[in-house]
């Protein structure tokens, strides 16, 4: 009987564990108990209160193979293996499956308790539980998508009363994330997939206890980044690369020209259209070869104008200007013969493209239209020495400049010494996320990489090829892009003479699993080859950018461009409608696209959601302010909307985040008082703190319109958002709309923000 007692006690032991064998890890905050047979995680604190924090993952399991703290759970066809633990005071879950599956886990188990959430939707949001408008927007934008792409870092943080519990993801990938809805309140939610392309990977999340603070999350995500080697600082970075320092104090300007001249490079008008209408039949004149490389369109724009420029009384347009001079640069690259040097598939040859520009290309311009035409050194409309004098005679001494396309700082050298020369970085845009065959119509350059990588397209688990943006061409597998991407970079770099980069997409956290035969990837080792195209960037000698700035690629960027304001019109129906007010502008003209060039207001409720300083937080400041320069997404400028510049200048001032703008030569009158008048105050509170860490933020009165941030080195910010003055604690007066920068040491300056526009032009 003993024996048969002892074989009994041994097969219990093994087998299924029930409900009352809860595992209890005891931390500072109280006893963390877990249910192995559901996942259903509780608290309960010192005083013995009990608080559910993560609701059951599926209905009770089988539990076996118990030991201490680690134990299989089966749960119909899935089984699970997990281990916990506790760690810096968390709890601490780590989930293996023996196959493919999806864990629907953790949820909050009762969202009614939580009054408010603290979520790094770029830079990052404070979100009251009980308000329907938010609701509203989260369930309609956050439908469940990867994890990666919907948070700039992997946690959130939900407050309750005298409570924070942040939820902490150590391995990312394959988890996907939602927000969904019960009894009128969110409730945020992941999913993570165990997949045969990473199948030893765990699944591990922290769930973090901690004072009633929205910043509790972020400030333990930077804590865990820094006790794992994750974090790498800006100074570290400059000690790399000493030119990463000349970000400090920049503002981030995008110069636009589409070509090499711009219509002021044509200082006699009526004599340059009538040279090109008396030798246009005349192949042996440049206007002869340019009137056959024009096509029909460009063909009825000189026709118009050789109308207008006849006669003693004759004239060209300012519309006609503009206009000839897009039909000319159009033309240009048929109408000069242009020598291979080094050719890239996809139609790419930088150095080629260099020596055109400053040898054929001037010399065929100069011969045919001599004096016509300003000396080449000083054509673009965008990247020019024009633009390089009027930045550096309004005071700029600091500045990211960066075209949309790289050839433009290939046809205007002289601009881009000069820039380098005043102190300023010179970038261009790159992008290795969407390739298109070389057939495709309504293509874009970077897209263009040849036949072999528009073939190279990312597999689904289905079988499918992942499209490309706007569902042209595919997404390139990284991989398989690797090798020409380190050549295009090389190439682009060394022709333009360049000291920046940004590469559009690699930091946005859009990753795939690939099931392409012979190049199976999981998102993780996809995103290893993201970093890997960050850093061959870096090892030439650039100060590297990307779009959005997830903090899984931080370590490898300098800039992110897409932080402190998200892409978010694909939300907003009316801002694509051409008969709303709210209409954002499209990518017309070329040269100066409404989209980037015209100002808009935003619809109020949007406002609210995506621009209200009392529903934003600085999280990513917190976490990596002193790792990477973050700033708006290009399609959301610093000036784009017009009613809330005052709010976007104050909250770049509190946050020590840079400006964006876009310029050339047909809005520097208009936008460069303004640029200016804000560098004045801007730069040299960047330069003191951009190396520095955030290390706090307050909300310093119930509505939340007075706010102050605190940096390493003792500088603080405080701003006043209200349209009205208002009392500081300690009795000072702070104006309506302004922001007080106090220096360590007690030196202070207040500056209102409707000073930053008095002067701009029309």
């Amino acid at each position: 009987m003993r024996r048969l007692a002892a074989v009994l006690a041994v097969m219990a032991a093994a087998g299924p564990v029930r409900a009352a064998d809860t595992v209890v890890l005891a931390t500072p905050a109280g006893e963390f108990r877990i249910d192995p047979a559901t996942l259903a995680v509780s608290l309960r604190g010192p005083d013995g209160a009990g608080t559910a924090l993560a609701a059951p993952a599926f209905a009770p399991g089988e539990v076996s193979d118990r030991s201490g703290d680690r134990w299989r759970v089966v749960s119909g066809s899935d089984a699970f293996t997990v281990e916990a633990g506790v760690r810096d005071g968390a709890l601490r879950l780590s989930i293996r499956s023996d196959r493919p599956a999806t864990l629907a886990w953790p949820r909050a188990a009762d969202p009614a308790a939580i009054t408010a959430y603290a979520v790094p939707f770029g830079e990052g949001s404070y979100i009251p539980a009980d308000d329907p408008a938010w609701l509203d927007w989260l369930t309609r934008r956050y439908e469940p998508a990867s994890m990666t792409e919907q948070l700039s870092m992997p946690f959130w943080t939900e407050l309750r009363a005298g409570l924070s519990v942040t939820w902490l993801v150590e391995t990312p990938f394959n988890t996907s994330f939602a927000v969904t809805v019960e009894a009128g309140r969110p409730r945020p939610a992941l999913a993570h997939d165990f997949t045969r392309l990473a199948p030893d990977a765990p699944y591990v999340v922290r769930i973090v206890p901690g004072p009633a603070d929205p910043l509790t999350g972020a400030k333990a995500y930077r804590a865990w980044l820094q006790a794992g080697g994750g974090f790498v600082s800006l100074a570290d970075k400059i000690k790399a690369l000493p030119d990463v320092a000349r970000l400090g104090g920049a503002s981030h300007i995008y110069l636009w020209g589409k070509g090499p001249l711009k219509p002021e490079d044509v200082l006699r008008w009526r004599a340059f259209v009538r040279l090109v209408q008396q030798k246009k039949d005349d192949p042996a004149h440049l206007a002869g070869r340019l009137w056959q490389a024009f096509d029909a369109e460009g063909r009825r724009e000189f026709e118009a104008a050789f109308k207008d420029a006849a006669g003693t009384g004759g004239f060209v347009s300012a519309y006609s200007r503009t206009a000839l001079t897009r039909v000319v640069n159009d033309a240009l690259r048929q109408a000069v013969p242009m020598a291979p040097v080094d050719p890239l598939p996809g139609g790419h040859d930088p150095a080629a493209e260099a020596a055109w520009a400053a040898g054929p290309l001037r010399t065929a311009l100069t011969g045919a239209f001599g004096p016509m035409l300003a000396p080449p050194e000083r054509w673009g409309g965008g990247l020019s020495l024009d633009t390089v004098a009027a930045l550096r005679k309004a005071g700029l001494t600091r500045a990211w400049l960066g075209v949309e396309d790289w050839r433009d700082a290939l046809w205007h050298p002289e601009a881009v010494a000069a820039a380098k020369a005043t102190g300023y970085l010179v970038g261009a845009y790159d992008s290795y996320g969407s390739a298109h065959p070389p057939d495709l119509p309504q293509t874009w350059p970077t897209a263009q990489m040849g036949a072999d990588l528009a073939a190279a397209g990312y597999v689904d688990k289905d079988g499918r090829t992942v499209t490309g943006f706007a569902g042209r061409g595919v997404y390139a597998s990284a991989v398989a892009a690797e090798p020409y991407a380190k050549r295009r970079i090389a190439a682009v770099a060394k022709a333009a003479g360049l000291d920046s980069l940004f590469l559009d997409v690699d930091a946005t956290g859009l990753v795939f699993d690939d099931y392409a035969p012979g190049r199976e990837t999981s998102e993780a080792q996809d995103a290893d080859a993201r970093r890997r195209r960050l850093a061959t960037a870096a090892s030439l000698g650039l100060v590297v950018g990307s779009e959005g700035g997830s903090a899984l690629f931080a370590p490898q960027i300098a800039f992110a461009h897409g932080m402190t304001t998200q892409p978010f019109t694909w939300m907003v129906p009316e801002m694509k409608d051409k008969a709303s007010p709210y209409y954002r502008g499209n990518y017309w003209p070329p040269d100066t696209p409404s989209l980037y060039f015209s100002p808009v207001r935003l619809k109020p409720e949007v406002a609210r959601v995506v621009a209200d300083p009392r529903f934003r937080l600085p999280l990513y400041e917190i976490a990596l302010h002193d790792s990477v320069v973050t700033t708006h997404h290009w399609e959301y400028g610093s000036l784009k909307f017009s009613d809330q510049r005052e709010t976007t200048a104050l909250l770049q001032l509190l946050y020590a985040v840079p400006p964006l703008y876009h310029l050339n030569a047909a809005v520097l009158d208009r936008d460069l008082p303004v640029i200016a008048a804000y560098d004045r105050v801007f730069r040299p509170l960047h330069k003191q703190v951009f190396t520095q860490p955030m290390t706090d933020f307050a909300v310093l009165a119930p509505d939340r319109l007075l706010q102050r941030s605190a940096f390493g080195d003792g500088t603080a910010v405080t701003v006043n958002f209200d349209t009205r003055p208002r009392t500081l604690p300690g009795g000072a007066t702070l104006p309506a709309q302004s922001a007080r920068i106090e220096a360590p040491g007690g030196a202070a300056q207040t500056v209102e923000a409707d000073a930053f526009f008095s002067r701009r032009g029309k």
